[in-house]
């Protein structure tokens, strides 16, 4: 008998390609869309333990934190008799299913119960990670959850700013502030004058934020009791607080003063993002019977794009393609293309690259996109990089519309 829980316990969880291939394999890499796509075409085949397993972490890519709990609160019942290693996984999917719902404490609570009984199952880096996450959500156990609310259709015109970053108003005690727009951010920040200004409530946290570069800043945390985009109301949202310097850019004498990230985008239900500069939070949301384009990968955007996943990032001025896709398009590459060198880099410097400048389209719900200098990296940026590169504002300004709906998991362009 073909048991999944079995064979887990003589291989490493990370390693699911090593069991009936293409499901598990897909979600390993985390390319949730066509992992979905094999599953409902084969779901008959599986158990009913390997089907909970299964549509608790599509679930939770697809956004649907009650349904994915709900599974795993029943895997993890005495009904069944787990390994560790799935176990862990589980409590690790149940954790981010708790902070998207803002359930800071039992995040935590989950966290620490993993540290206590799984400890010696995770690598170093992980340890790390998840001790740098607890610091988090325990200093935030104790905040009431964030709220949105949209009485009315809020149409706002975004400014671009020297960096050519699209930001948003932001009111709070009567003052605006711009905050940039960045799906790509994990979690809102701003920096500790903005902080002070938005009377924001801090959290000393002591917490590691990586970068690009691969240094860390060091960062608060804090909690803005009301604040305003237009006519939505948002209470209780969280925050990143950094140094004023730890957001400044001196090659171009620039100072992020805040972002909009994921827990605050996602709440919003639909974004639309107009050519013409516009942010646009509908009263109702957009129905559409096409099959989901985007997942999320904890706190990321993902999209599907020619058979691929790619991050997607609305605070990124370029796409870029990362060393999977090279891998998988090496031989036209390397016939076609000349070796380059490029920098990508932010507030904590730059970093250099070598890889290719390419000419390459992408479909998307049957709508082109093309690029005549689209950049390749030849080696990873990271040693746990699964997607094929990440998306960012030079596939947007191709079309006149973008669509962003986090309840149905879909991005759509006109």
């Amino acid at each position: 008998m073909r048991i999944l829980f079995i064979l887990l316990t003589l291989i490493s969880l990370n390693a699911f390609g090593q069991f009936r291939g293409d499901v598990f394999e897909e979600m390993k890499v985390k390319n949730f869309f066509k992992a979905k796509e094999i599953y409902e075409e084969t779901k008959t085949n599986y158990t009913e333990a390997e089907q909970e397993f299964i549509e608790a972490n599509l679930d939770n890519a697809f956004n649907q934190t009650r349904l994915s709990n709900e599974k795993i609160t029943n895997l993890l019942s005495q009904k069944f008799t787990l390994p560790d290693a799935v176990q862990l996984k589980l409590y690790r999917l149940q954790i981010d299913n708790f902070i998207k719902e803002f359930a800071y404490k039992n995040a935590a609570e989950t966290i620490n119960f993993i540290l206590e009984n799984y400890a010696e199952l995770l690598g170093e880096k992980e340890l790390d990670d998840l001790k740098n996450s607890y610091q988090i959500w325990y200093a935030l156990q104790n905040t009431p959850q964030q709220t949105v609310k949209i009485p009315s259709t809020t149409r706002q015109k975004m400014k671009i700013d020297k960096a050519g970053l699209k930001n948003l108003s932001v009111f709070s005690n009567k003052d605006s502030i711009d905050f940039i727009f960045d799906t790509g951010a994990n979690i809102s920040t701003v920096i500790a004058s903005t902080a002070k200004k938005m009377d924001m409530k801090i959290i000393p946290a002591g917490i590691e934020v990586g970068t690009i570069t691969g240094q860390t800043i060091n960062a608060d945390l804090a909690v803005c009791p009301v604040m305003k985009i237009g006519a939505i109301e948002i209470r209780n949202a969280i925050f990143l607080v950094m140094s004023d310097e730890a957001l400044y850019i001196p090659q171009i004498d620039y100072r992020i003063r805040g972002i909009i990230g994921f827990p605050i985008i996602n709440a919003l239900r639909e974004i639309q993002l107009t050519k013409e500069g516009y942010f646009i939070v509908p009263e109702s949301e957009t129905k559409i019977t096409a099959s989901s384009n985007m997942a999320l990968d904890e706190l990321k955007p993902m999209i599907y794009m020619n058979g691929m996943h790619f991050s997607f990032d609305s605070g990124a001025s370029e796409s870029m393609l990362y060393s999977r896709f090279y891998e998988r398009n090496k031989k036209q590459i390397d016939e076609k293309y000349p070796p380059i060198e490029f920098a990508f880099g932010g507030a904590a410097g730059s970093k250099k690259f070598s890889g290719f400048s390419i000419q390459y389209s992408f479909d998307i719900s049957g709508k082109k996109a093309n690029f005549q200098n689209l950049k390749v990296v030849r080696d990873k940026i990271t040693e746990d990089e699964t997607v094929y590169g990440n998306i960012g504002q030079d596939l947007i300004k191709q079309f006149d519309k973008m669509t962003l709906n986090f309840d149905q998991m879909f991005i759509r362009f006109e």
